[in-house]
């Protein structure tokens, strides 16, 4: 079973770069066969790919300036000793987190209304005998 898994490199990375292109574990690192990358309006490049759920994923970006780059928010880093590089990784969860509930909202006035409708007694502790 697949799920979207959003690809986001970061402005500060693509710099000057206009496009760019993900390629790892996924399509056999095959840069003919890459994942292009849109460019987003704040200078991003982003991309959602269907993974599947359970499994760990190297992945890099080529930007079309010529640099490999990686990504700042992977999940990990891999060291590639054959080509002197560090590959990203990415864990793709076996299930995908549900919001925690909504809790209602509880105003200082309802506490004091509550408090004041709730009438305590309170007894004298009995004398000690000598």
């Amino acid at each position: 079973m697949t799920t979207k898994v959003t690809f986001r490199l970061s402005p500060n990375i693509v710099l000057s770069a206009t496009e760019g292109t993900l390629v790892g574990d996924f399509n056999d690192w095959d840069i003919n066969n890459g994942i292009k990358l849109k460019k987003q309006k704040d200078g991003s490049l982003k991309v959602s790919v269907p993974l599947e759920k359970g499994k760990t994923y190297s992945y890099r970006y080529l930007l079309n300036d010529g640099r490999w780059v990686n990504d700042d928010s992977a999940d990990g880093y891999h060291f590639v000793s054959q080509f002197q590089v560090e590959n990203c990784l990415i864990t793709v969860p076996n299930e995908v987190k549900k919001a925690a509930p909504k809790t209602k909202k509880v105003t200082t006035a309802k506490v004091e209304a509550a408090a004041k409708s709730t009438k305590t007694t309170t007894k004298a502790a009995p004398k000690a005998k000598k």
